[in-house]
């Protein structure tokens, strides 16, 4: 009996051997290239599993520690940023409240001066008589009462943000607050 040629050319090494089909690229091999070819395919395996297993990591990562998200970090600038413009905008209006309430008590002060010199001069003259004295006692109750009442300013809030209103938009929905 004699023995068929069954042997083909290996896509490899380009001889006539005994070849094997390879399901996955269809090309043939003979038993050395075939070897070698199961062996690129596990290295190649071994570094696709060995990125499953970094994309694990990263998942497990993030899972443990939400907060090292780059969104999160964003909130997080947002958050410093407006705090700062809060602050900012607090420290400047105080200023400008101060300045104005010791503007107001040193007119109120220079009023009184001017009423204590009056009070002087009617003592040094000795020349005053019931109205002078209610007009003095009517002019110190009107100081006194502005003096007491120094809160002529006041505070309104305005509705306008002076920080930036942020929405979170996630690849499913946008989320609102």
């Amino acid at each position: 009996m004699a023995l068929g040629n069954n042997k083909t050319l290996c896509s490899i090494c380009n001889k006539n051997k005994i070849t094997y089909s390879c399901d996955g690229c269809s090309q043939r091999f003979c038993l050395l290239d075939l070897t070698e070819h199961r062996q690129i395919l596990n290295n190649e395996l071994h570094h696709i599993a060995g990125e499953y297993n970094e994309f694990k990591e990263t998942i497990n990562e993030q899972r443990q520690n939400p907060q090292n998200s780059s969104v999160i970090k964003q909130i997080d600038q947002w958050e410093r940023n407006s705090i700062e413009k809060i602050q900012q905008t607090a420290k400047d209006w105080k200023e400008i409240v101060t300045e104005s309430l010791q503007t107001y008590i040193n007119d109120i002060e220079k009023t009184f001066n001017d009423l204590n010199e009056q009070i002087k001069q009617f003592q040094i003259e000795n020349e005053f008589n019931e109205m002078d004295l209610s007009c003095l006692k009517n002019q110190l109750t009107e100081i006194t009462e502005q003096l007491n009442n120094s809160s002529n300013i006041s505070m309104q809030q305005n509705r306008q943000l002076i920080i930036n209103d942020i929405s979170i938009i996630s690849l499913e929905k946008k989320i609102e607050r």
